[in-house]
């Protein structure tokens, strides 16, 4: 074999009575298998999907026959099936790799456990010695030659539980791979691999304290997993945990270059690039990813959000259409279509968008970008019922930090409107119930700018403190919270300094553009019109990456002319201002300020 061939594995024949064997065995093979640079072994969710092409449920049983068909069918060169029978309390294993185009055998092994807990050691051992056979270096065999216990887990049955876990997770039933995955962990504490899945799962449920606990431990039990893993489990952690942006980049592509097949490090770079605003990088990356992995929804998601974020709506669009054509149609691709049809006046679209998630898992966030449109309309009382029903559904699902982040959103929102004690009363209600990843920063932000100082500078002390690494937090939102702090104290010329740090970031996804629409407000208040319209030109340039701040934006603009005696330009601006705002509540303190200063201009 080369280093281009790939290999598909087969289930196991098991012929011992016991099921525990059922399914695990396969996915030990994979884990030892998969800490090889040499070998290239076909990914479960391409071998499901071929299944599918061939007219058998994505459920079936990979037998050796089955294995060969779908290895003809991929091009691939050899499939590698296995057995395992008892001798008593003996067991009899074996593996053995087939040329899929001539039927014969390329490599075998056979070896014998004393024991059912002796047989993952004895499996490892034999995919050892496949690895030689099949033409794979000695060198590199040494050099990635995790022990099958320790790269993945010493117990039959935490292994069983962990591969009914990804099972579930490749039927889309993430919420119930949960508890499967915590039973594996609960059989194996020192299960790495469980700890860092259920992380992702977590994370993905927006409560990012129990996904950075777990993310924490999988960490700590990195040397207990193979050098593929240890990769994975480290760009998580330094992503997720730390925030060490450039540390996860760098494990990325590290990650890449030792294993230039996988599509994970690829995918994973097109979000932190994304994250960074370095939109170009996550385009390359994503379609690098699309062309390793042409059936994984990821890659399609990330191009369309990076087209979305670089004002290229038809080709987001064209992506999505691409990938729900394969059958891919997670939630968040109609959360994508939602924003470009607010920024396209499409209200067909949004209302189709909306209809269908009702009853998906990310309803509620469909709920809060629908309430977000809202109040970017000035239509306030609509949004403030939507954010209840987006808060109620969290609240269903118990996802407590998903609740306050919420909360706390819309609490920055009553802020920017001028409606001060309805933001102080909903921050506050946000960290009274998590101090999660999101919260304290939105809190202290809408904190802030109601003139709550003391407890907002608290706060962003607080992010800084328990966050010291933390690219992103500490070069963007401390320095913005700390910007309004400063404002408010009538400090704007300190507050365009601190803002210096968030400069490289703040057109990317985890900025959106806030810490521009800060300096633009400083400058205002500097009496430096110019400047000011520079910045939220900004907002108005680059809709994609903040579809809702458009309004806020053209207000500002208005100010800026004034200060810069343009009253034309000004007039147009606050025009535009109330032909956006046109459906706007009329009691609105930021509507009613528009309004008098319009007036003023006019006289």
């Amino acid at each position: 074999m080369t280093e281009k061939d790939s290999v598909v594995l087969a289930d196991f024949t098991n012929t011992t009575g016991d099921a525990v064997f059922d399914g695990t065995l396969k996915e030990a093979v994979a884990a030892y298998l998969g800490q090889s640079p040499f070998l290239n072994i076909v990914p479960e969710t391409k071998v499901r999907e071929t299944l599918k092409y061939m007219s058998h449920s994505a459920d079936t049983r990979v037998t050796s026959d089955l294995a060969r068909e779908i290895c003809q069918r991929l091009g691939s060169k050899a499939m590698i099936g296995g057995s395992i029978s008892s001798l008593g309390s003996e067991f009899a294993v074996n593996l053995n790799a087939i040329n899929c185009h001539t039927g014969d055998s390329l490599a075998r092994e056979e070896v014998e456990a004393n024991g059912r807990e002796q047989v993952l050691a004895a499996l490892g051992k034999a995919a050892a010695g496949l690895r030689n056979k099949l033409g794979e270096s000695r060198a590199s065999v040494q050099s990635f030659n995790k022990p099958l216990e320790q790269a993945t887990t010493s117990s039959l049955d935490a292994l069983e539980s962990y591969t009914r876990g990804e099972e579930q997770r490749a039927h889309g039933k993430d919420a119930e791979s949960i508890p499967i995955y915590k039973r594996a962990v609960d059989l194996d504490p020192n299960f790495a691999m469980a700890y860092a899945k259920l992380g992702v799962l977590y994370g993905e449920l927006g409560e990012s304290e129990t996904s950075q606990q777990c993310y924490k431990k999988a960490f700590e039990l990195r040397d207990r997993a193979s050098e593929r893993e240890k990769f994975y489990i480290s760009a998580r952690y330094y992503d997720s945990v730390t925030g060490e942006t450039e540390k996860a980049v760098e494990t990325d592509q590290l990650w890449a270059q030792t294993y230039p097949r996988d599509a994970i490090p690829h995918i994973n770079l097109a979000f932190l690039y994304r994250q960074l605003g370095q939109f170009e990088g996550a385009i390359r990356e994503a379609q690098e990813t699309l062309r390793l992995e042409v059936n994984q929804v990821m890659p399609y998601g990330s191009l369309a959000y990076a087209y979305l974020n670089r004002n290229r709506f038809d080709e987001a669009k064209a992506i999505i259409a691409q990938a729900t054509s394969r059958g891919m149609e997670p939630w968040y691709f109609h959360e994508i279509l939602y924003q470009i049809a607010f920024i396209q006046v499409d209200s067909a679209s949004m209302k189709g968008q909306v209809e269908w998630a009702k009853g998906s898992p990310g309803e509620y966030s469909m709920r809060a970008l629908e309430a977000s449109a809202a109040a970017s309309s000035g239509q306030l009382i609509k949004a403030r019922h939507l954010f209840q029903q987006a808060t109620d559904l969290t609240e269903s699902h118990h996802l407590k930090e998903a609740s306050a982040n919420l909360i706390a959103g819309e609490a920055s929102l009553e802020a920017v409107m001028g409606n001060n004690s309805q933001a102080s009363q909903k921050a506050k209600t946000a960290l009274a119930i998590s101090h999660g990843y999101g919260v304290e920063e939105s809190a202290a932000y809408a904190l802030a700018r109601v003139g709550e100082l003391a407890q907002a500078q608290s706060l962003a002390n607080d992010v800084a403190k328990h966050s010291p690494l933390n690219t992103l937090r500490n070069k963007v939102d401390v320095p913005t919270i700390l910007a309004v702090v400063e404002i408010r104290r009538g400090n704007p010329a300190r507050a365009v300094e601190l803002l210096q740090a968030a400069l490289p970031y703040e057109l990317g996804e985890y900025a959106a553009l806030t810490p521009a629409y800060v300096r633009g407000e400083a400058y205002l208040q500097m009496h430096e019109g110019g400047k000011a319209e520079e910045e939220f030109q900004k907002i108005v340039d680059h809709r994609g990456s903040d579809a809702f701040d458009y309004a806020f934006a053209n207000l500002g603009q208005a100010r800026a002319y004034a200060l810069q005696k343009d009253a034309a330009k000004a007039g147009a601006k606050y025009q535009d201002f109330f032909a956006l705002w046109k459906d706007a509540d009329l009691d609105i303190p930021i509507l009613k300020q528009a309004k008098a200063e319009y007036a003023k201009l006019q006289q």
